[in-house]
C-alpha cells in the first residue's frame, strides 16, 4: 500500500512539474507577442522625439513636434496594438485571405475583388492632394518600423495561430492598403445598406420624389 502511495506521490509530482513547466512556456511565448507600453523605445524614422502616454483604459495619446512624426506614430501605435486587425482587414480588402487561410476562403474573395475595393483605393490613391499622400507614407513608415522590430512577435494572434518565423512574413504596409482598409471599415458599417438599395430602386423606378 505505501509502494503505491509513493508511486502516486510520485507521479503527481511529474504531472505537476511538467503541468508548470507547459504553462511558463506557454506564457513567456505569448508574453513575447504583448507590445511594450512604457519605457523609451529607439525608432528608426521619427524626425524628432514623440512621447505617447496611454491613459488608464490604454488608449494612446500621442504628442509630437511635427505632422510627420504624429502620422508616423500613430502607424507604430495601431501596429502595437491591431496588427492583427490590420493584416486581416487588409487582406479582406485586397481579396487575399486565401493565401493564409486557404480554399474555405475563396468565394470571399473572389466577391471582394469583383466589388473592387483595392481598385477603387488605387484610383484615389493617384488623385491624393501631396499633404495627404505624406501623411499616409507616414503612417505606413510607422507600421512599418514596428514590423521591422518585431518579426516573430507581431501580437498575440499571431502566435497562437503559429503564423510566426518562417510560417508567416508580413508584407510592408503602403498607402494603399489604407485606403483599402477604409473600405473594409465602410463595409462593415454597412447596417442600412440594403434599405439604401431598395430606396435606389424605387427612385429609380418611381422617382426621387416617391
Amino acid at each position: 500500500m505505501r509502494r503505491l502511495l509513493r508511486l502516486l506521490l510520485v507521479l503527481l509530482v511529474v504531472v505537476l512539474i511538467v503541468g508548470l513547466a507547459g504553462f511558463g512556456y506557454g506564457f513567456a511565448t505569448t508574453r513575447r507577442a504583448w507590445p511594450q507600453t512604457d519605457g523609451r523605445v529607439q525608432v528608426t524614422g521619427l524626425q524628432a522625439p514623440v512621447t505617447v502616454i496611454r491613459d488608464r483604459w490604454g488608449i494612446p495619446h500621442i504628442y509630437a513636434p511635427n505632422p510627420h512624426d504624429l502620422f508616423f506614430a500613430q502607424g507604430y501605435v495601431h501596429a502595437q496594438d491591431r496588427f492583427w486587425q490590420m493584416e486581416f482587414w487588409r487582406r479582406i480588402g485586397s481579396g487575399r485571405l486565401a493565401e493564409v487561410l486557404g480554399e474555405e476562403a475563396l468565394d470571399r474573395d473572389r466577391f471582394i475583388r469583383t466589388v473592387g475595393w483595392h481598385r477603387t483605393a488605387a484610383q484615389e490613391l493617384a488623385q491624393l492632394d501631396p499633404e495627404v499622400r505624406a501623411a499616409l507614407e507616414a503612417y505606413a513608415e510607422g507600421v512599418n518600423a514596428y514590423i521591422s522590430t518585431h518579426r516573430g512577435r507581431l501580437g498575440l494572434e499571431f502566435t497562437l495561430l503559429g503564423l510566426t518565423g518562417v510560417t508567416f512574413e508580413p508584407e510592408p504596409w503602403t498607402p494603399l492598403n489604407t485606403l483599402t482598409w477604409a473600405k473594409v471599415m465602410a463595409w462593415d458599417l454597412r447596417s442600412n445598406m440594403d434599405d439604401e438599395l431598395l430606396r435606389a430602386h424605387i427612385a429609380a423606378r418611381l422617382g426621387a420624389d416617391a
